[in-house]
């Protein structure tokens, strides 16, 4: 894969530093998008999925750089951060190897001017953090779970340090009541209200799988989600299709589900990831949204990305990549993170 590096130059044009407030409550749009300055499409140069933005950690550096497959261009964010007159692209800066746990992904669902928006989002969390602990945002003396908070400003990725947080987990009643509580307020509640769903889909794929296959990772498309939820719901089905409920064990095998009138039902039989016999640390594992058609995981075993979709029929494996061909020489991805709708999602319903 002949990639273009960019070695902290701009990903467009810089954005000016906004509030944690204001970005935190209104987002800035969907992300890793394939338009050129001028607006005209850019053509996908890489055969992974298009319309996604990979963030992929080595912490031996720590070296931090993303990868946008429609563009094919990986970028130092270090060196982007080092290079950037913007106190927001700044802070994606890593410099402590002490500090990086795992990611958790979030599709941040919000409103934003009366409409309901969806805002691809992710935090580096610290090591102590447990996956599906409540996440909180800690003071000085006691700093919080996570170093940052990572999305699009406009076309550019930027960062929330966690110290922007502190003090934002209790909000006091009367401004409560007025609706006046700070923006970091507001989105840890949204945060952790995902974090609390994420917990019940895992406690529910646990009981469903067979005996002898445990749970890793579990994964439901947020953009599906979010429309049958906006869709009214027939007497048989909803209007886009049964939603799939994916359960990636720590096996390497991946199940897949569809609520039934009395809890989960098995829709097909496993997928088994090629190379994949065990995962060791789930909670560096990635199981994210490839397109409409299915999902993309990253196994740090194997150093492998794995496409799982569907064109009709049942899953199955796709494809798989090396990091190897996207990372410079050498150098290894202890976690990656996944940005974007994919190429598939219909952007009459982009929320």
């Amino acid at each position: 894969m002949n990639h273009k590096i960019k070695n902290g130059l701009k990903l467009g044009k810089l954005v000016a530093a906004v509030g944690v407030a204001s970005l935190l409550l209104t987002g800035c749009g969907g992300g890793g998008s394939s338009s050129s300055d001028d607006g005209s499409e850019m053509p996908q140069t890489s055969s992974l999925p298009a319309g996604l933005t990979l963030t992929m950690i080595d912490s031996t550096g720590p070296y931090y750089y993303s990868y946008q497959t429609d563009t094919d261009e990986l970028t130092d964010l270090n060196a982007l951060a080092d290079s950037s007159g913007d106190s927001a692209v700044q802070k994606l800066r890593l410099t402590d190897v002490s500090s990086l746990g795992s990611f958790v992904q979030w599709p941040d669902f919000r409103m934003l001017l009366d409409e309901e928006r969806l805002d691809g989002k992710y935090l580096l969390m610290k090591p102590s953090y447990q996956m599906g602990d409540v996440i909180l945002g800690g003071t000085a003396e006691s700093p919080g779970d996570f170093s940052q908070l990572v999305h699009f400003h406009d076309t550019d990725l930027a960062a929330h340090s966690g110290d922007e947080f502190y003090g934002a987990d209790d909000c006091a009643q009367e401004d409560l009541d007025a609706g006046t509580c700070s923006g970091a307020y507001y989105g840890l509640q949204r945060l952790n209200a995902h974090i609390a769903e994420q917990n019940e889909l895992n406690e529910e794929l646990a009981e469903a799988l067979p005996e002898g296959q445990n749970l890793c990772r579990a994964y439901i498309d947020p953009y599906q989600k979010f429309e049958h939820e906006q869709e009214e719901v027939g007497a048989e089905e909803h209007a886009h299709g049964a939603l799939t409920h994916f359960a990636l064990t720590d096996t390497g095998r991946i199940y897949f589900y569809e609520e039934g009138d009395s809890g989960l039902v098995s829709t097909q039989g496993f997928v088994a990831l090629e190379g994949v016999s065990s995962i060791a640390n789930c909670s560096r594992t990635t199981i994210a949204r490839a397109s409409d058609d299915g999902v993309i995981v990253f196994i740090p075993d194997t150093q492998k990305l794995y496409l799982v979709d569907n064109h009709g029929v049942d899953y199955h494996q796709h494809s798989v990549w090396d990091m190897a061909d996207i990372l410079p020489a050498g150098e290894y991805v202890d976690m990656l993170a996944v940005l974007g709708a994919g190429a598939e999602h219909d952007e009459e319903h982009d929320h």
